[in-house]
């Protein structure tokens, strides 16, 4: 890239006399690829010895040096170098981190109608907020009515009984009772079907008499929710929804999505949830390719595996080995996930008493006698194990588990992470540290349910303690912030606000006592979030010796301070040194 005169002349004096073809001094013996020196208006680095610079020397997709041009004069004595000013009005931070979320129902839900109770904006589209059952219904029939009917069934997401009322088989047979809808829940763990949709499931041998006496399948009312959705229905739709046909341009879509958001690496937490094979097909198609900016670190689903392999021995041994076939962009490493208690959108984690205002009851994704058995497997084989959990009371569960492990058989430095953590005391919080474990958050349930959460199910007071992340980072709990995508949307800069404001879709303020600060929020979305997945010592910070990943901003979050944040606007980002501009939709 060309220089301005004022840096070369800068670059001349600093090297006396060098220049961009400079060569290397007698008998050293010169690198085999250039150094690119990127100029910025200023790095925020994440680094607490050098927090702030205005250059950086990259090479084979690593960081050499960073500080002044000045202060990378040794590396550019060394061998040819170019400049980049193409950054030199803007922000430079590391690439930012999504440490929880699901790139395969991302990819399926991007080729679905969405029909949402809060307004979407993706890759600059706009998606407008539905609420009310009347809203709900004219939009979901404008919707079946204009689809083409060329695909199996009709699929939408997006509907959440708290803002679009109630849902039944009887209700969607009214709109079409001979073509197949399924309406998937908002929270991704609950699908309402008519009736033709059912004879589909009977088709492909999943029938009325084969569910009976399941609690998670109400078969006449259509309901089908946590493993009577992924365990049982799923399956059988697995080979239609991720036929690469259909899903590859949703994974594609994904992929550009993070990219458009300042993400360059991200960690699929439910791998094996539905199909292995699929799913990393799929992920290997779409991220595994020289022209993808992000990179997928794989959880392994061990208890969804084990399902699917016949066996909890046989999935154990396949998820030892899933190391081996690990490449640059996807790769494990040694992690696995678990699931408690149920989701939060539909009110189905586990909470303790006086429970729900209602009396309903949350439900158990794993039985704490089966938790246990699977966490004391992974645990003893050294693995850091990611636990879904959402209610106080799943909380509970398994901290009660993670200690009677710590006694059997103590480890250091294990990085134990509950994920989520949607409902919670400060006892829970309080206990978390005492255990050295670690919090991967979604700080959006404050901002899209604490307000309706205030009203239905849980009351104002325990409301204010949804995702409630100041008690840790009190504590110095390692805390980082994640979107579950599409539980929310896959925007860091936005998840930070979330998580330091903690305001609601009304405006109003739920538990200020549990706000993070404006760097810890940073630090969240970067350094931290790296920490979480034990990729600390190559991402989340721009220092010598860790991947040049860069995520590209116009303004610095640490001037325009926290109102500022969400409407920063990227760029794109640097993904091990090479460049990656953001694309938007194309209308």
């Amino acid at each position: 890239m060309r220089m301005s005169p004022l840096l070369a002349l800068s670059l001349t004096m600093v090297l006396f006399g060098a220049d961009v073809c400079a060569t290397p001094s007698a008998g050293a013996q010169e690198p085999a690829t250039p150094i690119t020196v990127f100029v910025a208006k200023k790095i925020v680095t994440m680094d607490p010895t050098r927090p702030t610079a205005t250059a950086v020397a990259v090479r084979d997709g690593m960081v050499l040096g960073v500080g002044s041009l000045e202060d990378l004069a040794p590396w550019l004595k060394t061998g040819k170098y170019t400049v980049n000013e193409q950054f030199k009005n803007k922000v430079l931070m590391p690439g930012f981190i999504d440490p929880h979320m699901h790139p395969m129902l991302g990819a399926i839900q991007f080729g679905t109608t969405w029909i949402t109770p809060e307004p979407w904006s993706v890759l600059g589209e706009k998606i407008p907020a539905t609420i009310g059952h009347d809203a709900y219904l004219r939009a979901l029939k404008a919707a079946f009515a204009a689809a083409p009917k060329t695909e199996p069934m009709f699929i939408t997401w997006g509907y959440n009984q708290m803002f679009h009322g109630d849902m039944s088989r009887e209700i969607l047979d009214a709109i079409s009772n001979t073509y197949p809808i399924f309406v998937w829940h908002r929270s991704a763990h609950e699908a309402y079907f008519n009736t033709p949709m059912l004879k589909y499931l009977a088709g492909k041998g999943l029938t009325e008499e084969k569910v009976m006496g399941n609690p998670q399948i109400n078969w006449q009312k259509g309901h089908f929710f946590e493993d009577g959705l992924f365990k049982t229905a799923v399956p059988v739709l697995a080979d239609y929804l991720l036929a690469p046909a259909r899903v590859d341009k949703g994974f594609t879509k994904t992929r550009d999505y993070l990219n458009f958001n300042g993400i360059t690496t991200v960690a699929d937490m439910n791998t094996g949830g539905v199909n292995w094979d699929l799913e990393v097909g799929a992920l290997t198609r779409t991220f595994d390719r020289e022209d993808s900016p992000v990179r997928v670190r794989l959880t392994p689903d061990a208890v969804a595996l084990a399902a699917a392999m016949k066996g909890a021995d046989a999935a154990f041994a396949f998820i030892g080995k899933t190391g081996e076939k690990n490449t640059k962009r996807i790769f494990t490493n040694r992690a696995m996930k678990l699931f408690a208690d149920g989701a939060m959108f539909s009110q189905l984690m586990q909470i303790s008493p006086p429970g729900y205002i209602d009396g309903h009851q949350g439900v158990w994704v794993t039985q704490p006698a089966a938790f246990e058995e699977a966490a004391r497997r992974y645990w003893n084989a050294g693995y850091q194990i990611h636990v879904h959990t959402n209610g106080d009371d799943g909380a509970t569960m398994v901290l009660d588990v993670l200690e009677k492990l710590e006694t059997e058989r103590p480890r250091t430095n294990h990085r134990f992470t509950i994920e989520h953590y949607g409902y919670a005391t400060d006892g829970i919080s309080r206990r978390i540290a005492a255990l050295g474990a670690q919090v991967s958050a979604n700080p959006y349930y404050v901002y899209d349910l604490a307000d309706t959460y205030g009203e239905v199910g849980l009351g104002y007071d325990r409301a204010a303690r949804i995702a409630p992340l100041g008690g840790l980072a009190r504590r110095g709990v390692p805390v980082a912030l994640h979107s579950d995508f599409a539980m929310a949307p896959a925007a860091p800069l936005l998840l930070a606000w979330t998580a330091i404001t903690r305001e609601t879709r009304s405006g109003k303020v739920f538990g200020s006592e549990e706000r993070l600060t404006l760097d810890q929020g940073m630090k969240a979305i970067t350094i931290d979030a790296a920490y979480i997945l034990h990729l600390e010592d190559r991402l989340g910070s721009i220092e010598a010796g860790k991947l040049a990943d860069f995520t590209v901003l116009n303004q610095d979050p640490y001037k325009v301070g926290v109102a500022g944040l969400p409407k920063i606007k990227v760029w794109g980002t640097v993904f091990e040194g090479k460049l990656y501009p953001a694309k938007t939709v194309k209308h």
